[in-house]
């Protein structure tokens, strides 16, 4: 069953039920239902095209969502978080005739950026009787041939280069969230927190999962926290958060201890949740099941996770395989590599990706004899664990020698006092790349002790060239470290010294 029908199976059987909070907003089901049937409306006339969808986070957005689905169109939504340049190429990439905004993303945008549009369908709320109002300021209708499983294409976050178009279907959706469901044991009693971007997968997980199951989802932001934590404290049973959600949060103790008292599971995507952040969860909130997950857009949502038993133990690795995927890890030549061999980690199932929008190229790349080569370094560990080693890409070519930045990074944090280590390929005449070092200095660091240790332990050809003091994580926008976040925060240092 598609994440729409699920919505009016519930609105027949539990007509009150809650599904969705927004601030001090609330609307049922059975209004949610109306609110996709109203919008669902204004599509009727169109027949498996490709919508954008320019909304803030928030009950409208879901709507939207809901009714390109409905309609039986193709929702693009836009990360709202990106400049207008930004969105511009996406759309222009992706040749998109028809978009759906709600009133705020309209004005905010102005009238020149939809005049690219055929179709403008603006979405409001009705002050009066809180209803959902449609007007469509344009409507050019185009005939599309698109993939005929396509319902909805997500935007990778870009970390890695030029974000993609990740096309994934009904059965991509639907699987993925009955792993999710099972897997975090989500009912109808559950009430999620949304105050990370629906505009990608994780977020999107999130949305189709509890409303699959029936459940109800409080949607806010993370731009102030005093609403969060009062988010939280409305009766919230499953919290998620990326790593940085979870620093944030921590660095208020007390809040975070009153605000998790009845939060059963916190639960975590978008990058390794380490084992700082595991033990002050267990200080502050001792009933609270920690739960982190690992996926890709190209997956839909999750790929494996660590069963919160296992936390403590295996918090370097990614768990085990979701419901329903297969995890493999693949040597240089496709074949699958034994316990302890670093490889290719690769993934098939019912949610891998149909492929990526308007090219073919990259998906023949991604998309091998049927597996998803995730473009992870991994190792296979007993009892069906797998530990990630960083990106293939991440690799940094050292004369002749290829160097994984994150090994190294764990190696020089493990014998140092340092509170983070970020390697940088930086140029050398001779060599082709050299490695310098950004440093999160704890009260103790010495930077002297730290060359004597690298001196010491390293080859001379991983000697570091600098070491520069940093008082912040290399973050991406969307709360990621990656090669490139940590060689554009280097460059930053640099420029200013």
């Amino acid at each position: 069953m598609i994440i729409d029908a699920c919505i009016t199976e519930h609105a027949r059987k539990n007509s009150h039920r809650i599904a969705l909070e927004e601030g001090k907003k609330s609307i049922s089901y059975s209004r949610l239902d109306e609110g996709i049937n109203t919008v669902a409306s204004s599509l009727a006339d169109f027949e498996h095209c490709k919508f954008a969808i320019l909304a803030e986070s928030g009950i409208q957005y879901i709507k939207i969502l809901m009714a390109v689905y409905r309609s039986g169109n193709i929702a693009i939504p836009m990360p709202v978080e990106m400049p207008g340049l930004s969105l511009e190429r996406i759309l222009d990439a992706a040749c998109i005739n028809n978009i759906i905004a709600t009133k705020k993303q309209y004005l905010r945008f102005g009238y020149g950026f939809f005049e690219r549009f055929g179709t403008v369908i603006i979405v409001s709320d009705d002050s009066v009787s809180d209803g959902t109002i449609t007007e469509t300021l344009s409507k050019r209708m185009i005939l599309e041939k698109n993939d005929p499983e396509l319902r909805l294409v997500l935007y990778t976050s870009g970390t890695t280069g030029t974000p993609k178009g990740v096309m994934l279907s009904d059965r991509n959706l639907a699987s993925n969230s009955r792993s999710i469901i099972e897997i975090l044991n989500i009912t109808s009693k559950d009430k999620a927190a949304l105050v990370i971007s629906p505009h990608h997968a994780f977020g999107n997980s999130i949305i189709n999962s509890h409303l699959m199951a029936g459940g109800s989802i409080n949607i806010g932001t993370m731009n102030f926290i005093d609403p969060v934590f009062s988010l939280i404290e409305s009766g919230v049973s499953i919290f998620y958060g990326v790593p940085s959600t979870y620093r944030i949060l921590l660095k208020y103790p007390e809040r975070f201890k009153k605000a998790f008292v009845n939060v059963r599971t916190a639960a975590s995507a978008g990058g390794a949740m380490d084992r700082a952040i595991v033990r002050s969860i267990r200080e502050l909130s001792p009933d609270t099941q920690i739960l982190p997950m690992y996926g890709q857009t190209e997956a839909t949502a999750r790929l494996a996770y660590l069963p919160s038993e296992d936390v403590d133990e295996f918090i370097d690795t990614i768990g085990k395989a979701i419901p329903g995927v297969t995890l493999e890890v693949f040597d240089s030549e496709n074949r699958p590599a034994g316990p302890g061999i670093t490889g290719e980690l690769v993934a098939r199932g019912d949610n891998i990706l149909l492929g990526y929008l308007n090219d073919e190229a990259a998906t023949e790349k991604r998309i091998i004899d049927g597996w998803l080569h995730t473009g992870d370094l991994a190792q296979k560990l007993q009892g069906g664990y797998i530990k990630l080693l960083g990106r293939k890409d991440d690799l940094i070519k050292v004369g002749d020698h290829r160097v994984n930045p994150r090994e190294l990074e764990k190696e020089i944090e493990k014998g140092t006092d340092v509170s983070g280590v970020f390697v940088v390929p930086v140029h050398h005449e001779l060599m082709g790349n050299a490695i310098s070092l950004m440093v999160i200095p704890n009260q103790g660091t010495e930077v002297d002790a730290i060359f004597a240790f690298c001196r010491k332990n390293l080859p001379g050809y991983l000697y570091p060239r600098e070491i520069l003091l940093i008082d912040h994580l290399p973050l991406s926008e969307n709360g990621k470290i990656s090669n490139r976040s940590i060689i554009e925060e280097y460059q930053h240092v640099k420029a200013s010294m």
